[in-house]
């Protein structure tokens, strides 16, 4: 999705939209905008697509800065106690993108955004929501949990966050959108 400067289109901001540009609405368009041109934040997108007959996920996290969005993918096989869970995908998305943010940044970044498709992302980071009937996902939030505290302390210059993608700001966004169809990508060439 990264546009190649040409004397064309030189100074013009990159239409994510196509046609329907028109229909979004000025201040969401800014948001995406100032994110993709954002020099000291790190926005990342993370996101999982599941095929059930085969028992395989893929995960996809999109990371956007300074004019560029880098997309990385990976095939997972949850646990048989995880089949047809979407939220383990969703959180080793989550794991990935902590895990590998870090290859991303630069010496201007001060801030990571990391937004994630979990509605309880925020109580499953502090332990409101506890999952005793699976344990696979029990032990996945642990990990979860103590990757961003050692994250936290490894970076402690750098404010690092992890968000709920609210529908307002999922809706029409190129980067989410950027980060599901990766994830769709990967898993149909496996069926």
């Amino acid at each position: 999705m990264k546009v190649k400067g040409t004397i064309k289109n030189a100074g013009n901001k990159p239409n994510f939209w196509g046609k329907y540009e028109i229909t979004i609405p000025q201040n969401f368009k800014e948001t995406i905008y100032n994110q993709y041109y954002s020099l000291d934040t790190l926005y990342v997108y993370c996101d999982c697509s599941m095929q059930l007959e085969n028992n395989i996920m893929s995960i996809a996290c999109s990371y956007i800065q300074n004019g560029s969005i880098i997309l990385k993918s990976n095939l997972i096989y949850p646990p048989n106690d995880c089949k047809g869970k979407n939220t383990y995908g969703e959180l080793q998305a989550v794991i990935s993108s902590l895990s590998n943010f870090d290859k991303y940044i630069n010496s201007f970044t001060k801030e990571i955004v990391i937004y994630s498709d979990v509605d309880d992302i925020i109580k499953i980071l502090n332990l409101e929501v506890n999952f005793k009937k699976v344990n696979s996902l029990m032990n996945l939030q642990i990990n979860l949990i103590r990757l961003f505290i050692h994250k936290q302390i490894e970076y402690p210059n750098l404010i690092l966050s992890i968000e709920y993608l609210f529908n307002d700001l999922k809706t029409y966004n190129p980067f989410a959108k950027s980060a599901q169809n990766a994830a769709r990508k990967i898993i149909q060439l496996q069926v």
